[in-house]
C-alpha cells in the first residue's frame, strides 16, 4: 500500500507553544531518530519497545519506518524530542494503521503525546486509514490513558494492551476538547473608589 502522504506531504498544523515544532520525518532524519531513542530513560525505552532491542534491530527498524511509515517528529530547536509513527501493510489489515509513540523522558506529561496523536489522526484521515491500533506494554499507563482519551478501549493481549481508535471519532473528540478548553476568564473590573476632596487646611 503506497500512502498518499508519501507523495504529497502536508506539514502538521498542531504545535505546543513556540518551543516545539512538528514536521514529517524522512530517511535523512535517521540519526536524529536514533539519538532520540537512545536518549530515552531505561523504563521509557522498555515501554516503547515492550522490552529491550539490539542496536542492529533498532537501525533496521528506523530505516524501515522512515521509508515506509508516516512518521511525525516534534523538535525543540534542532533536537528531536518526540516521535509518532503510523505503520501499514504486512499483517495490518487495509484501512488500519498501527501507531507507536516515543517522548523524551524530560518531556513526558507535558501534552506532547496528545499533540502528536491529533496530528497522526489527521494524517490517517488523509490517507484513508479509518482505524488506528495502539499496542503497548501493560505497564505503560500513560500510553493507555492517551489512547482512551481518544476513544480506544484497551484490552489485554498476552503481555500487551491493545486498543483501537476510530479515526473519525478521534478527530471529533480532538475538536471537542479544543472547543471545550477552559481559557482564563478576563479579570473582573474593580470599581474605583470615589475620590474624596482633601480637607482644607
Amino acid at each position: 500500500m503506497l500512502l498518499k502522504f508519501l507523495l504529497k506531504p502536508r506539514e502538521p498544523e498542531f504545535a505546543l507553544g513556540d518551543d516545539i515544532k512538528l514536521r514529517y520525518l524522512c530517511p535523512a532524519d535517521a540519526e536524529a531518530f536514533r539519538n532520540h531513542i537512545h536518549a530515552l530513560h531505561f523504563e521509557d525505552f522498555r515501554d516503547r519497545f515492550n522490552g529491550l532491542v539490539s542496536d542492529y534491530w533498532l537501525d533496521k527498524y528506523i530505516e524501515r519506518s522512515l521509508n515506509e511509515a508516516i512518521v511525525i517528529g516534534a523538535f525543540e530547536g534542532d533536537t528531536l524530542v518526540a516521535v509518532a509513527e503510523l505503520h501499514t501493510g504486512g499483517k495490518i489489515e487495509p484501512g488500519q494503521g498501527e501507531a507507536a509513540f516515543s517522548v523524551a523522558s524530560d518531556w513526558r506529561h507535558k501534552g506532547l503525546g496528545t499533540i502528536l496523536l491529533k496530528a497522526l489522526l489527521r494524517a490517517a484521515s488523509e490517507n484513508d486509514i479509518s482505524t488506528i491500533i495502539v499496542m503497548t506494554g501493560a505497564q505503560n499507563h500513560a500510553m493507555k490513558a492517551l489512547a482512551r482519551r481518544f476513544g480506544a478501549r484497551m484490552q489485554f493481549a498476552g503481555d500487551q494492551s491493545v486498543g483501537r481508535i476510530n479515526v473519525a471519532d478521534g478527530l471529533r473528540l480532538a475538536a471537542r476538547k479544543l472547543a471545550d478548553r477552559n481559557f482564563p476568564a478576563p479579570p473582573i473590573p474593580v470599581a474605583e473608589a470615589p475620590s474624596v476632596p482633601a480637607p482644607l487646611v
